[in-house]
């Protein structure tokens, strides 16, 4: 008898782990310690659109220079190896052989919580032309931004737009971010390819940083105005 009392006992607890396990992820204590108040992240340049754009495409490396060399010529990363813009590529918007400039049906249905995009898929096509993509084709790298979990910085990851538009007194460098997400430990879930309960990586949309689409503008602007 006592045997079985504990039996029920253990498989009580166990259901009882199994729930708490699932219902974790609702309880992490997730934070941005950003700006209270996400505002748009520009700089007017007195430079031509075009201008700027050439001075984008050598600051930060472009994915047809690294597909020209494959095979033949070591490619030269632009940052220092293993930092963050070294894994990051240009994509242009008129690339008809990698098309991996998101179309705009794709910006918004994949825009997670991002309330920046709607306003720039509206802008006039003929004032996106100049723009350029910047993405980390790997899928898989994550770094430290604005985000927190458990006290501890979270993983952060997004693309960026850069949208270059003639303004009065020259150009207008925006930028915006493209699947901001987070990385927040593990999560227990049901996986079409198992009977029990497995582990997933704990990955959920997030708001844009400012920090992370301030350093593209900096670097930007550096490129087109270096210091003297």
């Amino acid at each position: 008898m006592m045997k079985r009392s504990a039996l029920l006992v253990a498989g009580f607890l166990a259901v009882a782990a199994f729930f708490v396990a699932l219902e974790a992820p609702r309880l992490k204590r997730i934070e941005k310690r950003g700006p209270a108040t996400l505002s748009p992240v520009a700089i007017t340049l007195p430079e031509s659109p075009a201008t700027v754009a050439t001075a984008t495409r050598k600051v930060f490396n472009n994915w047809t220079d690294l597909a020209a060399t494959r095979g033949s010529a070591r490619f030269e990363n632009k940052f220092p190896f293993g930092t963050k813009w070294s894994r990051f590529f240009l994509f242009e918007r008129a690339d008809s052989l990698h098309r991996l400039f998101p179309q705009d049906e794709q910006i918004l249905l994949d825009r997670g919580v991002d309330h920046f995009i709607p306003r720039y898929v509206a802008i006039a096509p003929d004032l996106r032309r100049d723009d350029l993509f910047l993405y980390e084709p790997t899928g898989d790298y994550y770094w430290n931004s604005e985000y927190w979990y458990d006290g501890a910085p979270a993983r952060f990851r997004c693309s960026f737009i850069i949208h270059v538009e003639p303004a009065s007194a020259g150009t207008r460098v925006e930028i915006f971010e493209y699947q901001p997400t987070i990385w927040v430990g593990e999560r227990f879930g049901f996986s079409a390819h198992a009977v029990l309960p497995v582990s997933f990586h704990d990955i959920r949309p997030a708001e844009p940083t400012t920090a992370d689409r301030g350093e593209v503008v900096k670097l930007i602007e550096a490129a087109v105005q270096p210091p003297t």
